[in-house]
């Protein structure tokens, strides 16, 4: 396809202006609202929401402070991140989007979680409403299974705080880590910053889809600092998006990161939406609202909400608020705050001075709202004693959760991409006379089929459009299926795999690209902290069905950053299924069971394998996660190999046969999960066991392997077992040091005779 925009030479002289970035331009007040169709209901709701945000944090206190009186003894464990004060900007944001929105959070959540799920029961159908109380409801008005629902709701929150089995995610993530799919939210996180790449890609994915939905993204001002934040503004403003990301950035500015301080210290800018000036021409839409004022935060996420909707995303929103206790209860303030300035936020409280406006407009009376103060409290008083009573998670289940056993081979229909969405004719790669064609193009191959078989499925990294990828794995899939599902993105390895992540998690396929192994380490927090732990943290509810391709080099003179063998870092994360395929027969197979699979995967390809040819069927098969591959029979000792190292070990083979020594040869295929079956059942029969891999040897996957054979068939060990790896020293570029530094076929030879004891 050709390049919709040439980047001529243009250097007239000028200057770079940009448009001004509004403060506390909401004029209004609760009057104003009630005659412009806010209904008393609603700003009741909104007040309501208000009071189970503030009683839910304040017991969350008083229980760490043993000050509990029904449960003076209670020991309660885990975070204790309080949003006490800042309770207007999730009622407001809540109140200002749709129900079946989606929302990330913080690890200061606990009021975007309570906000959340309050306004999806309050819409929620008496259908669901029965289901999610989870007994037997008929004949109960609607009010009735409103306000069980909401009892309900409360309890599982709380009782995520304990620990317990019946908390939203069964107890596995805590106070700081709370979703419900069912209700949009996507999850907090304890990362500072990391749900911005997630958001940035739940988004991206509700453009694609069509859904109408978009994604609040609720952060706190320390994590405007953190590099993802940029590297996801900058994605969610890139230019061919054409209708612009669907996503609301919310900046929960409570003034202090953790005790350092937003204005004066940490940043040289007083406001942080200046920074929306920097991505696009509109300042992102950027806006500084007072975050202590619910209708204020509510008329400007509305206002956000719209943009987005009308394909004017992103939008940058500021909330000033101020959180009233210290970074966790241990904290005192006293090191870092002064006492005026605590007196002087706690005078614009948005509960009370909201309450006033109630009062003033004639919607409550005080009794009123101190009789809703009283529900809130009480909810809150029985939500805990739910939750002390509560189920533990059973120890014997602690692997409940963490992968799914799910794909989408049984795929609708519905979903295959219809023809007149292509652009272009696919075509399949022409077989030599032995029906061999290259691993590439066995890549490029699997991800076109898939890619025709499932609309959801999208690929995009650095430089795999035009280009095809630095190693032609995606030539011709631009030509095929366009920009809208092949695209490049900015060097930003963290965001590529975080939007994947959110893509996922909301029902895109996506297949992002790492060019280099090496570069993945900027990716690590995403992969290891997001994309591997969100099943599991979540209580298994999720589905990630996100495929990360990278390469692995060596040999080329590429020296300590493009040539590591980085496979058991990935494999270090529960939670990721980590492929290594050898042969172009494989890397075909296995990439469109990663694609189909409902888990995340990594997907290692090494560049001398991309050039070899192999036997590759025309026809649709796939290939088994998890199973090895005997390549080879032999009765004297196994060899254990995978990726390119595979083909040194085979050629070694070929000249131990010769003097007398039979191997067996299995390619792994798959390090996670490994076929330690398959390796145990032919060390069984040989009594020996080489491992041969490309990493270091301190601390390589072959570790793991050799670890796995001992615990299981120690016994039928007939000599210690031996792995053949690189040196301990960075790949060096040096022709002769990275040739001894590469595990070589003489080498794995030498190592295979003193196994044997030849």
């Amino acid at each position: 396809m050709p390049r919709e925009v040439e980047t001529l030479p243009d250097f007239t002289p000028g200057e770079l202006t940009f448009p001004p970035i509004p403060k506390f331009a909401y004029a209004g007040d609760l009057s104003s609202e009630l005659t412009n169709g806010l209904t008393a209901e609603q700003v009741l709701t909104m007040y309501q929401c208000m009071l189970y945000i503030r009683c839910f944090e304040e017991m969350v206190a008083r229980l760490k402070q043993g000050k509990f009186a029904p449960l003076p003894d209670y020991k309660f464990i885990g975070a204790t991140h309080l949003s006490i004060g800042q309770e207007a900007v999730a009622a407001g944001t809540i109140s200002a989007i749709h129900p079946d929105d989606y929302i990330t959070s913080t690890h200061r959540g606990h009021g975007h979680s309570i906000a959340k799920g309050l306004y999806a029961l309050l819409s929620a159908s008496d259908e669901y409403l029965i289901e999610f109380i989870g007994e037997q409801a008929e004949g109960s008005d609607r009010q009735e299974l409103r306000d069980r629902a909401i009892q309900e709701h409360l309890n599982r929150a709380m009782a995520e705080l304990f620990g317990k089995e019946e908390g939203y995610c069964h107890g596995r993530g805590g106070g700081m880590h709370i979703a419900d799919f069912n209700a949009g939210h996507l999850g907090a996180n304890a990362i500072v910053g990391g749900s911005y790449g997630i958001a940035t890609g739940a988004a991206m994915a509700c453009q694609k889809l069509g859904n109408g939905k978009i994604v609040a993204c609720l952060m706190g001002d320390g994590a405007a600092n953190n590099g993802i934040c940029h590297e996801a503004y900058n994605f969610a403003s890139m230019a061919q998006f054409k209708q612009g990301t669907p996503v609301i950035y919310i900046i929960e500015n409570n003034q202090y990161g953790m005790t350092g301080q937003q204005a004066g210290e940490v940043t040289g800018v007083r406001y942080l939406a200046q920074r929306g000036a920097g991505y696009n021409s509109v300042n992102m839409h950027a806006e500084v609202v007072n975050g202590m004022d619910v209708l204020a935060v509510r008329d400007t996420v509305g206002r956000a909400a719209q943009l987005c909707r009308t394909g004017q995303g992103p939008v940058l929103v500021e909330c000033l608020t101020y959180r009233y206790m210290g970074h966790s209860l241990s904290d005192t303030r006293e090191t870092y705050r002064t006492k005026s300035e605590e007196e002087a936020w706690h005078q614009k409280d948005p509960i009370a001075s909201f309450g006033r406006q109630l009062i003033a407009a004639a919607v409550a009376t005080e009794q009123e709202l101190e009789e809703r103060q009283q529900v809130a409290a009480d909810r809150i008083k029985q939500a805990t004693l739910y939750a002390a009573e509560a189920t533990d998670p059973d120890p014997k289940a602690i692997y409940q959760g963490l992968l799914g056993d799910t794909t989408s081979d049984d795929i609708d229909p519905e979903w295959a991409t219809p023809p007149a969405a292509l652009h272009s004719k696919p075509q399949k790669t022409r077989r030599d006379g032995q029906g061999r064609i290259l691993f590439r193009h066995a890549i490029a191959e699997a991800l076109t089929e898939e890619m025709l078989r499932d609309q959801r499925v999208i690929v995009y990294g650095e430089d795999v459009a035009d280009y095809g990828g630095a190693f032609g794995a995606t030539r011709g899939l631009l030509e095929v299926f366009g920009r809208e599902r092949v695209f490049n993105t900015a060097i930003s390895e963290a965001v590529i795999v975080g939007t994947g992540t959110g893509a996922a998690l909301v029902g895109m396929r996506p297949v992002v690209e790492i060019m280099y192994i090496d570069f993945i380490l900027m990716a690590m927090d995403q992969i290891g902290n997001q994309a591997a732990k969100v099943r599991y943290m979540f209580g298994g509810k999720a589905k990630v069905p996100l495929v990360i391709r990278t390469s692995v080099g060596g040999g080329k003179g590429y020296a300590g950053q493009h040539s590591q063998s980085l496979e058991a870092v990935v494999c270090m994360f529960p939670g990721l299924k980590v492929l290594a395929p050898a042969t172009a027969y494989d890397a075909k197979g296995l990439l469109k069971s990663a694609i189909r699979d409902d888990n995340p995967v990594v997907f290692i390809e090494h560049q001398h394998a991309l050039t070899i040819r192999g036997e590759v069927p025309e026809e649709e098969y796939t290939v088994p996660i998890g199973v090895a591959r005997a390549a080879r029979e032999g009765s004297d000792c196994t060899l254990v190999a995978y990726s390119w190292l595979y083909y040194r070990a085979m050629e070694a083979v070929e000249g131990l046969a010769e003097q007398g020594i039979s191997v067996e040869v299995i390619d792994l295929r798959t390090l996670v999960p490994l076929d330690v079956d398959t390796i145990t059942a032919s060390v069984k029969k040989t009594g020996h066991l080489v491992i041969v891999q490309q990493a270091p040897e301190r601390g390589c996957f072959g570790d793991y392997i050799a670890y796995e054979v001992q615990q299981k068939v120690f016994d039928a060990l007939q000599a210690p077992i031996n792995i053949v790896a690189a040196h301990n020293v960075p790949p060096p570029m040096a022709q002769p040091l990275e040739e001894e530094n590469l595990p070589s076929v003489e080498k794995i030879a030498r190592a295979v005779r003193k196994t044997v004891g030849q």
